[in-house]
């Protein structure tokens, strides 16, 4: 090193000098950390005896090539190679060559710097983009299934798979016992187990302990645990993933400290991703059977009204012709029977509520086509279709709005009958649209509907008017549920009643978004 103090004093780096035979003529003390050997040991011995390329053998050609290079290198120029340490272990190095003259002779100043952290955080890098891709895939995966315990089982699958653990098992939430049920489990897991447990409240484990917190548990090391639940179990690492409510997965090793920070940090990844599956799972089974009901309830209100219409309608247009013929009668002798006016207005009524019920058997079906109508064109057309006597309509202002324009002409038919029987024949009726324009509303001047009533009036069969039927403003609810949209009951200018309709698709609406 005295020969060379120009090139090795204070440099920070590993580094040795080598003349052009290749041989290494001196050194710093830092190259020991590297090499293991102390730069007296090195002085004499040939660099490519260190120094190798993994694929083509010795290094010594191509440091030989920057010798003899007349054109400069700088020390930024470098070359991945491997080291062979005094404890003949080889590891991963970075060389930077710079060759200088001295006394009419050529030196080269090797850098070797061990590269051996750098790889390996390369490495985990790599493994964990791939692990995290195929979590991705499998997320994907995942979703697609619809069962529970299809899903549990891919749940391990994937565990082991892709993220590289060979014990696990996943146990299921059993409600009703308030225990842990094993369900799915790796080969590994079945063969260095056996017999899985069945988890609950009464005995001490780590896993209902995480089940019930809700928290992840990881203990490095089980045998540390006096209390663990099984004390002759060869799992010496466990990591529990809580899975909500519907259970969780139990992640094992035969070693102690098995898993780092980011195998951890990815397994609770997957058991967050499980927990959402199940979820999803739970809300569209609970979806299914919810239309399995409301189709079950459907077909029965349909063939009741079916009944209704050929059981009351019979009878009544027999009832019809025999008072046809007894009215004829009685006018063509000039004589007045009051009584039969009241015999009229049932009739009426009774043909009233079977039309209603039919109406209203038939309102749960989706709407499907929806097309651009004007508030104002549909209104003259369910007011034409109601016996509006004295009452009087009024359109504030016109709006479109997408809807089917039967349905919305059918629910502002029985909102103008409500209004005409509540608030009699002289009623004053309003419609126009709400002042955001994200609906609109339908009003009169009658007395309106008692607070404590307003909740209560879309149920069928209920009604304000001891005469009323019921079920026009049920028709009304359902006509809305079927659009997707929400209304509610307010009390109007006039101090009648008004019925706002929110959640509508209209033009200005669509007009301010874009």
């Amino acid at each position: 090193m005295d020969r060379f103090p120009e090139a090795l004093d204070g440099l920070p780096d590993p580094v040795v000098i080598v003349d052009t035979d290749g041989t290494i003529q001196a050194g710093n003390d830092r190259i020991t950390d590297v090499l293991g050997y102390r730069p007296d040991e090195l002085e004499g011995t040939a660099i490519d005896s260190l120094i190798f390329d993994p694929d083509e053998g010795s290094a010594g050609d191509t440091l030989d090539r920057y010798v003899t290079d007349p054109e400069p290198r700088s020390m930024s120029a470098s070359l991945d190679l491997c080291a062979r340490r005094a404890d003949d272990t080889v590891i991963p190095v970075t060389l930077s060559l710079g060759p200088f003259e001295q006394d009419g002779l050529t030196f080269l100043v090797v850098t070797i710097v061990d590269v051996r952290a750098e790889k390996a955080e390369r490495a985990a890098l790599n493994r964990r983009t791939e692990t995290l891709e195929a979590l991705h895939t499998a997320t994907q995966d995942l979703l697609k299934t619809t069962d529970r315990e299809v899903a549990a089982q891919a749940a391990i699958t994937y565990v082991e798979e892709t993220l590289g653990h060979s014990i696990a098992g996943l146990w299921l939430y059993d409600e009703p016992q308030n225990v842990l049920e094993p369900i799915v489990w790796t080969d590994p897991a079945d063969e260095l187990l056996g017999d899985h447990p069945t988890f609950d409240a009464d005995e001490r484990s780590i896993t209902w302990e995480a089940f019930e917190s809700g928290d992840p548990i990881y203990v490095s090391d089980t045998h540390a645990e006096p209390e663990r639940y099984n004390l002759s179990s060869p799992i010496r690492s466990e990591l529990v993933l809580p899975l909500g409510r519907y259970g969780v997965i139990n992640i094992g090793a035969t070693e102690a400290d098995a898993f780092d920070e980011s195998a951890l940090a990815v397994a609770r990844l997957w058991a967050a991703t499980v927990t959402m599956v199940f979820v999803r799972i739970e809300r569209e089974q609970q979806l299914r059977e919810r239309e399995a009901e409301v189709a079950r309830e459907r077909d029965r209100l349909e063939e009741f009204a079916s009944l209704v219409s050929h059981d009351l309608r019979n009878p009544l247009n027999v009832a019809r012709g025999n008072l046809a013929l007894i009215t004829d009668r009685l006018d063509s002798e000039h004589t007045d029977q009051p009584e039969l006016d009241a015999v009229i207005r049932s009739l009426d009524r009774m043909e009233a509520l079977v039309e209603d019920m039919l109406t209203l058997a038939r309102q749960g079906a989706a709407i499907d086509d929806r097309e651009w109508v004007s508030l104002e064109s549909v209104a003259a057309e369910a007011w034409g279709g109601v016996d509006t006597a004295d009452a009087d309509l009024t359109v504030a202002s016109d709006c479109r709005l997408r809807a089917d324009r039967s349905r919305l002409r059918q629910a502002l038919e029985n909102l103008f009958a409500n209004a005409i029987e509540h608030a009699g024949e002289s009623v004053r009726v309003t419609v126009g649209p709400l002042d955001d324009r994200g609906g609109f509303y339908v009003a009169d001047d009658g007395l309106g509907i008692p607070a404590d009533r307003r909740e209560e009036v879309f149920e069928a069969g209920v009604s304000t008017d001891p005469d009323g039927t019921g079920f026009g403003l049920k028709i009304v609810d359902e006509v809305t549920q079927a659009h997707g949209w929400t209304v509610t009951i307010a009390t109007g200018e006039d101090g009648g009643t008004r019925f706002e309709f929110r959640d509508v698709d209209t033009a200005d609406a669509v007009a301010a978004d874009r």
